[in-house]
C-alpha cells in the first residue's frame, strides 16, 4: 500500500498548497488572492514540501486527507504517465473541476467521458488541427497578430492590462472574425461565468449562460471566412458534439492561458540577454512575417515551453478514478481523488537537471519528460497545442521585431535560480527602439 501522510503533514499540505491554489482561482484569477499569495511568496516551501514527503515516507505516491476523503498525490514518473494515458475513462477530471465547468460549459470535452468524449475530442482536434504543425488559417492568424501587436507596441510601457486587452482582441478575431473585434461583452460574460465557477457555493447554471451563448450562436450563424467559427461549421458534428460548448475552451485558452504564458516567456527572454540574442539571431535567419517562418522559430518555441514548465498555469492536475486501478503495483480504489502537482514535478531538483534554470534549448533536443505536463499529457493533451504555440511565437516575434523590451518588474536575474512564481498581474515592460546596428536583417525583412 502507499503510505498515508500524518495528520500534521496533511494539514501542511492543505493549508500550504491546496487551499491557496483554490483561493487564487481555478477557472479565472482572483486578483486579490493572487497578489496576497505571491506577496507572502510561500511557493519554495510548498515545492520543497513534496520532496520532503517523498524522502520521509519513501514513496513517490502517498495518500493525504483532504476534507473527508483520502486523496492520492502522484510524484512518480511512471505513475504520472499511467494516470494521463488512462484519462478520461479511468481517471476523469476531478469533481471540483467538473462541477465548476458545468456552470458555463456543461458539455465541454475536458469533463466528458466515453463516447461523448471521443466525439467532442474528434471535433476539437479537427477544428484546431491537432495533427498539423501549422493551421490552415495560419497566414490569416499571423496577420491578425501583427496588426494588433503593431497597435499595442506603440506604448513605451506595457503592463499586464495592455497584454490582456491585446490577447482578448486577438482571440475574438481568430475565433469569430473581424466582426467581433470590439465586442468586449462576449469575453466579459465568459469571465463572469468563470468567476462564478470559482466559488465553493456556485449556481447550477449561470445567469450569464443564455446571453453568452446567444452571442456565440450569432457569430456561428454568420461565421467569417478563415475563422475558427467558420471551420466549426464545416467540420462534421453529431448531437453529442455540442458545438457551441466547445468554443469557450478555445476562448479562455487563447485569451488567458496563452496571454499569461506569452508574457512570462517575454519576461524570461529579455531577462536573459544571451537567450534574447540567440532568439533575435534565429529571427534574422528566417522570415518572421510569414506563417512558415513563425513555424520554424524552434528556439522561440522552446522559450514558450520553458515559461510553461517553470510557471505552469495549471500547477495542480486533479483527476478521480472511475474504476479501481493499479499504480506501481498498488491498488487504487474507484472514486479516489488523484493529484499531480506540476509545480513540483516540473522543478524536482532530484529528477530534473534543468529544474530551476531557463533552458529553452532543451526543447530542441527531442527529449521528452513525462513529468512535464504544461499542455496536458496522454489522451487529453491540449488539442490546440500546435495552434497555441504558433500564436505565442507570432506575438513574441512581432513584439521583438519592433522594439527592445526591459523587464521592470517582477525581477528576474540570470545570475540566480528562476523563482517558483512570477506575478504576471504586476508585470511591467519598458519599450525602446532597436539600435540601428542590431537585428538589421530582421528589420529589413519586416519592412521589405
Amino acid at each position: 500500500m502507499f503510505p498515508a501522510l500524518s495528520s500534521y503533514d496533511a494539514l501542511v499540505y492543505n493549508l500550504g498548497y491546496l487551499v491557496p491554489y483554490v483561493m487564487q482561482g481555478i477557472f479565472t484569477e482572483r486578483r486579490l488572492w493572487v497578489h496576497v499569495w505571491l506577496r507572502l511568496h510561500p511557493d519554495p516551501g510548498a515545492v520543497r514540501f513534496f520532496g520532503r514527503m517523498r524522502r520521509k515516507y519513501g514513496s513517490g505516491c502517498f495518500w493525504v486527507r483532504v476534507g473527508l476523503r483520502s486523496s492520492l498525490v502522484v510524484l512518480d514518473r511512471d505513475a504520472v504517465r499511467r494516470v494521463l494515458e488512462l484519462s478520461p475513462d479511468t481517471y476523469q477530471s476531478g469533481s471540483f473541476k467538473r462541477e465548476g465547468m458545468r456552470v458555463f460549459m456543461p458539455n465541454a470535452v475536458t469533463i466528458s467521458r466515453g463516447e461523448a468524449w471521443r466525439d467532442r475530442r474528434r471535433f476539437n482536434e479537427a477544428v484546431l488541427e491537432f495533427h498539423r504543425s501549422r493551421h490552415r488559417y495560419a497566414a490569416r492568424f499571423l496577420s491578425v497578430v501583427q496588426e494588433e501587436v503593431e497597435l499595442a507596441s506603440r506604448a513605451s510601457l506595457l503592463s499586464w492590462d495592455d497584454f490582456d486587452r491585446l490577447f482578448e482582441t486577438i482571440t475574438r478575431r481568430i475565433v469569430f472574425g473581424d466582426v467581433a473585434r470590439d465586442d468586449t461583452e462576449v469575453l466579459g460574460l465568459l469571465r463572469r461565468m468563470m468567476a462564478q465557477a470559482n466559488r465553493l457555493i456556485r449556481p447550477r447554471r449561470s445567469r450569464y449562460f443564455d446571453p453568452f451563448y446567444a452571442r456565440v450562436r450569432r457569430y456561428l450563424d454568420a461565421a467569417e471566412p478563415c475563422s475558427l467559427a467558420a471551420l466549426a461549421r464545416q467540420v462534421p458534428a453529431t448531437e453529442l458534439t455540442a458545438v457551441e460548448q466547445q468554443i469557450p475552451h478555445w476562448l479562455f485558452a487563447m485569451w488567458q492561458t496563452l496571454g499569461i504564458n506569452t508574457v512570462r516567456a517575454l519576461a524570461l527572454i529579455v531577462a536573459h540577454r544571451d537567450v534574447e540574442r540567440e532568439v533575435r539571431r534565429e529571427m534574422a535567419g528566417g522570415c518572421p512575417t510569414a506563417s512558415e517562418g513563425i513555424d520554424a522559430l524552434a528556439l522561440l518555441g522552446g522559450c514558450v515551453q520553458e515559461a510553461m514548465r517553470l510557471f505552469p498555469t495549471t500547477p495542480l492536475l486533479f483527476r478521480e478514478t472511475t474504476i479501481p486501478d493499479v499504480l506501481e503495483g498498488v491498488a487504487v480504489p474507484a472514486r479516489s481523488p488523484v493529484f499531480i502537482p506540476n509545480s513540483f514535478n516540473h522543478r524536482d531538483r532530484e529528477r530534473v537537471a534543468i529544474a530551476d534554470a531557463f533552458c529553452p534549448a532543451w526543447w530542441l533536443s527531442g527529449e521528452r519528460e513525462p513529468l512535464f505536463n504544461q499542455l496536458g499529457g496522454g489522451a487529453q493533451v491540449c488539442a490546440g497545442r500546435s495552434l497555441l504555440l504558433f500564436l505565442a511565437k507570432a506575438v513574441l516575434a512581432a513584439l521583438l521585431s519592433r522594439r527592445r523590451y526591459t523587464l521592470v518588474r517582477p525581477a528576474l536575474s540570470p545570475a540566480r535560480p528562476i523563482p517558483y512564481a512570477f506575478n504576471y498581474l504586476s508585470a511591467r515592460f519598458e519599450a525602446s527602439p532597436i539600435e540601428a546596428d542590431e537585428n538589421r536583417d530582421t528589420l529589413q525583412r519586416i519592412h521589405r
